[in-house]
């Protein structure tokens, strides 16, 4: 039963297999290698790391190996570019998802259906953005402009200025939050939804600001 199932869990661990060292493949795939790595190995670097060795790898091959491995390399490539433009080039290929973070989870899943090339779709995102450093927020609204360009609608929840700033149509929820929320409050193109005047319009366009604070408290 599953109430026995968890009592004996708590006994349990999990440890790496002992033939493998915990590879999860057999010897004879562990075997087949290309520059002295094998697929355990390739696994283990990084996303920006991956990307980088596999677009060189193909002008070390032979012309034979070129020709068997090119349209393989190609797919490769694509999902690990897609990867890098959501800001998820630091992670491992061979991450355990339990380990990610809610955003991080999230940007694979928008990576991944980015890669599918599905069209007609309707994609609700809730606040993409967490966790991604600045810098890579572009990269990420790139992906979304180019999920909505193949054919699909992409509704996102997001409290980001430069990704409101980018969208086709804003639209504020209010007035307050919770139980005093739930009424369309303003909404339109970029330019309209400034000229709206609304609460978040204000901070958008520089009328109303959260000061810093001229006491910051101690820490103990």
């Amino acid at each position: 039963s599953e109430w026995v199932k968890k009592d004996l869990e708590q006994y349990m661990s999990t440890k790496p297999c002992p033939v493998c060292g915990g590879k999860r493949l057999k010897p004879e795939t562990l075997s087949v290698l290309i520059e002295k790595l094998n697929i355990a190995d390739v696994s283990k670097l990084a996303v920006v790391d991956a990307l980088a060795f596999f677009t060189t790898l193909v002008s070390r091959l032979s012309s034979r190996q070129a020709t068997i491995a090119e349209r393989v390399i190609k797919e490769i490539l694509e999902r690990l570019r897609f990867l890098s433009d959501v800001g998820l080039g630091y992670l491992t290929l061979d991450r355990n998802a339990r380990t990610l973070a809610g955003g991080e989870a999230q940007r694979i899943r928008l990576a991944t259906q980015i890669g599918s090339g599905l069209m007609g779709c309707l994609y609700i995102l809730d606040e993409p953005s967490i966790g991604l450093h600045q810098r890579d927020n572009r990269k990420l609204i790139e992906t979304l402009i180019r999920l909505r360009d193949i054919g699909n609608t992409v509704l996102v929840v997001e409290h980001d200025e430069e990704t409101m700033l980018s969208s086709d149509w804003l639209i504020e929820l209010g007035p307050g939050a919770g139980e005093h929320g739930a009424q369309v409050v303003a909404q339109g193109t970029v330019e309209e939804f400034l000229a709206s005047g609304c609460e978040t319009a204000m901070y958008l366009t520089g009328k109303k600001a959260i000061e810093v604070p001229k006491l910051r408290r101690e820490p103990k």
